[in-house]
């Protein structure tokens, strides 16, 4: 199987006619419809429908079209970080997740760029519990995550080193009014929508108790939205739909600008350790670099 048969066959979707794909392709319709037949033998089904007057797949083409995308995509990404790496070294693979993907991460990568610039990251984003996996699994050299105040990770596991890098705040806040004041009232004791995360996320399992149950005891409130991403609660929250707990980190501006105002001296919010873990035994100087520059002059959360 040649891979320019997949190429082919995906150009023949996206032109919708032998006669384009074939031009697109750089070769003769004949060459083109040819190597098309070659792929379905070697498949071993047919991907065309040749009885219809106009292009169209069978089940089996539209039902594995997308998987032909991803296993082409990531042969290519292969192909370009075997390249990256032959040229330039290993890089390093940091997992974190998505909340500080988008509250602390961007500084830290901002610091790492104008402190060692030569060194190679690869960012991994994803949820804490599958970030935590894959970290354990030695799918990545380190480890970005929050923990509670107390109870940090891997203490099983001393060979596994880890460095605070600071504290970080969740903080009830609403959207503000034409007056700059909080769109909800907690000292009337008002009926006030809640925007949570999902029970079963690190964030909403932190906030459940004591927060939340203790803000159910004293006021009138009602769940209006459940979700585990942080920026959908940010504009949601801007929208005023209701009151959330988002990191300071990402909130900050909206705070000065006066977009949102902060209810946590009444509310309270819980405080997260943000640290980072490094694998053991792993030889690569970005890993190196990288995690030196967190044990000297790590931004602050």
């Amino acid at each position: 199987m040649k891979i320019e048969w997949i190429e082919d066959f995906l150009a023949l979707i996206e032109a919708g006619t032998f006669s384009q794909a074939a031009e697109v392709r750089h070769v003769t319709q004949p060459a083109f419809s040819r190597r098309i037949r070659q792929l379905e033998e070697w498949l071993g089904v047919e991907l065309i429908d040749r009885h219809s007057p106009r292009l169209a797949l069978t089940p089996h083409a539209r039902a594995y079209e997308p998987s032909m995308r991803d296993w082409l995509a990531r042969l290519y990404a292969m192909r370009s970080r075997i390249r990256a790496d032959a040229m330039h070294g290993p890089r390093a693979i940091l997992t974190t997740q998505h909340t500080l993907t988008v509250s602390y991460l961007p500084r830290l990568l901002r610091h790492f760029r104008q402190q060692a610039p030569e060194a190679r990251l690869q960012v991994r984003s994803s949820d804490r519990s599958d970030c935590i996996r894959n970290f354990q699994r030695g799918e990545a050299d380190l480890l970005l995550c929050s923990e509670l105040e107390g109870t940090p990770l891997f203490l099983d596991r001393e060979e596994i080193e880890r460095v605070p890098l600071g504290v970080e705040q969740l903080i009830p806040v609403c959207a503000a009014d034409q007056q700059g004041q909080a769109l909800f009232d907690l000292e009337g004791r008002a009926h006030l929508p809640l925007i949570g995360y999902e029970p079963d996320s690190f964030l909403g399992g932190v906030l459940a108790s004591p927060y939340l149950l203790d803000l159910q005891r004293r006021f009138d409130t009602e769940l209006v939205c459940e979700t585990s991403f942080t920026i959908g609660i940010r504009e949601l929250t801007l929208s005023g739909l209701g009151i959330g707990w988002l990191p300071h980190g990402l909130i900050e501006e909206d705070l000065m600008a006066g977009r949102l105002v902060s209810l946590r001296d009444t509310l309270g919010g819980p405080k997260l350790v943000v640290a980072c873990y490094r694998q053991p035994d792993v030889e690569s100087a970005s890993v190196e670099t990288l995690w030196q520059l967190m044990h000297d002059r790590p931004p602050t959360i």
